[in-house]
């Protein structure tokens, strides 16, 4: 068992749901006031910590409602790394991401919320797209080192993570335009298999 495998501690778990508690606050404050008319403050006051707490886990209020979960990137590029030398690159990638998405269709209304805020508060959408764009680069440079390969001057794994990227964006909106009659993980599923089979329909 690795130590990403290890049963969180009884600090780690208690660091986590302090970090969800104020995001989760900071979402639904944005929803219902509007973005530009809350506080760190306001959010602090609601879920009964400091606001240096806050700031230990976030470096703004913005990110607690479009980033709250920092450390998913760094998760999937430990995962994507310790995968098994036999699986191919995609689908270490499919492992990875998929792990981090395992629980979508508990959170969606939070994931669903998150999309609604974004659109009635279009300030924070610049930092959102900038946060989608780090991971993305991100996915490149890990999908680079396993294979051995350069992230800047060579061009599989720049292809590789945009089309995985496009095969998790594609089930997420098939899941929900068809009204989650579908367990996403099925899609998600399916979604990579067509990859696998170089889309040949």
């Amino acid at each position: 068992m690795s130590a990403d495998d290890m049963p969180l501690g009884l600090r780690e778990r208690k660091k986590r749901a302090t970090r969800d508690a104020l995001a989760d606050v900071a979402l639904r404050m944005a929803a219902d006031r509007g973005f530009e008319n809350m506080t760190v403050e306001a959010v602090t006051d609601v879920v009964g910590v400091s606001v240096r707490t806050f700031f230990n886990y976030f470096p703004c209020l913005e990110d607690a409602i479009t980033r709250p979960d920092q450390d998913s990137a760094e998760r999937a590029r430990r995962a994507v790394l310790n995968a098994p030398k036999e699986l191919t690159a995609l689908n270490a990638l499919r492992e990875a991401i998929g792990q981090e998405l395992a629980h979508i269709e508990e959170g969606h209304e939070r994931w669903e919320l998150q999309m609604a805020v974004l659109r009635t508060s279009p300030s924070l959408l610049p930092g959102f797209l900038a946060a989608q764009g780090a991971d993305e680069r991100a996915l490149v440079a890990v999908v680079a080192e396993r294979l051995g390969q350069d992230p800047e001057s060579d061009l599989y794994p720049r292809l590789l993570a945009h089309v995985t990227i496009a095969a998790v964006r594609a089930a997420v909106e098939l899941w929900v335009a068809s009204g989650r009659t579908r367990t996403f993980q099925s899609i998600y599923r399916e979604a990579f298999a067509s990859l696998a089979a170089g889309l040949s329909g």
